[in-house]
């Protein structure tokens, strides 16, 4: 049994195993795609906020090494400069998902985070103990569920338990 199991292995989801993974929680992704090839791409680039948590974990140089910096930045049609961020990291870095994807899942892989590839997740069923984990190739147990899989947000977990960093669910 896991304590967490992760549907997705996107970049929200890799991100969030990589920060359990290190937090000391048993933590498996269930992903659709047999590996982190990713056809085209869904999203072009890491905002400086993205870039200085990666750097607080010691990986943001993976990613500058691969991307374009960029110090304008834009909402809609209005351009603004950004190079006077109060940060270590002023500028926007562009990259293609498929990059970003492949490099958090290289991190990833690096901690102690089992990964279940090829696998469809297709139901679960909770109860009092936990989470069960219904996916195309059989059953995984966890204590909670977290849905990164790009369509929706959402979990599961045991009635009047706490998050795996103990923070009581009525407090969260």
């Amino acid at each position: 049994m896991h304590e967490v199991v992760i549907a997705g292995g996107g970049p929200t989801g890799l991100t969030l195993a990589g920060e359990l993974a290190l937090a000391g929680v048993d933590v498996a992704v269930v992903e659709r795609r047999d590996s982190q090839q990713l056809p085209g791409s869904r999203a072009g680039g890491l905002h400086s906020r993205t870039i200085e948590v990666f750097d607080q974990r010691g990986i943001a140089d993976r990613f500058l090494a691969e991307g374009q910096t960029a110090q304008v930045g834009a909402f809609g049609a209005t351009k603004f400069d950004i190079s006077d961020f109060p940060t270590r990291h002023p500028y926007g870095l562009g990259l293609w998902q498929n990059h970003i994807e492949r490099i958090l899942a290289g991190w990833v892989e690096e901690l102690p985070v089992r990964f279940y590839r090829g696998r469809e997740l297709t139901g679960f069923t909770q109860d009092d103990d936990g989470v069960d984990v219904e996916t195309s190739d059989g059953p995984i147990r966890a204590q909670y569920l977290v849905g990164c899989d790009g369509g929706a947000a959402w979990s599961v977990e045991r009635p009047g338990s706490t998050s795996p960093a103990g923070i009581p669910r009525s407090a969260a």
